[in-house]
């Protein structure tokens, strides 16, 4: 799969996604400073899903009706980099037909799947 990854994620995911052979790329390193609407159009030119903290790309896809591949957000109380870890790992075993065109969000006891069906 290919990922872009939020500035606010942190290179850890990065890692751990590079290292399971996923094509992954950091908005700090490719897009640094770049507007959200802009990050999600490189997403999905490039065919990428975003993993996020930021809740603006669900207002982006959901309000404006702008496309996207999928979207991963993190939703947790605290800033815990092996939540996130474990959370991304289950949401990897989800068949690909429920990841790709998907809103996904995790948070501590559950993940939530919406699909990005824009009507």
């Amino acid at each position: 799969m290919k990922f872009l990854i939020n500035e606010n994620v942190g290179f850890s995911i990065l890692d751990m996604l590079q290292k399971e052979g996923h094509d992954v790329k950091s908005v700090s390193q490719f897009y640094p400073s770049f507007e959200d609407k802009v990050i999600l159009e490189k997403a999905t030119q490039e065919d990428r899903i975003i993993i996020t903290n930021d809740k603006d790309f669900g207002y982006l896809i959901f309000k404006y009706k702008l496309p996207a591949v999928s979207i991963i957000l993190f939703r947790f109380e605290e800033e815990d980099i092996t939540l996130k870890k474990n959370a991304l790992k289950t949401i990897l075993t989800l068949p690909q037909e429920k990841i790709a065109n998907h809103f996904i969000v995790a948070s501590e006891n559950k993940i939530r799947i919406r699909p990005l069906t824009l009507t």
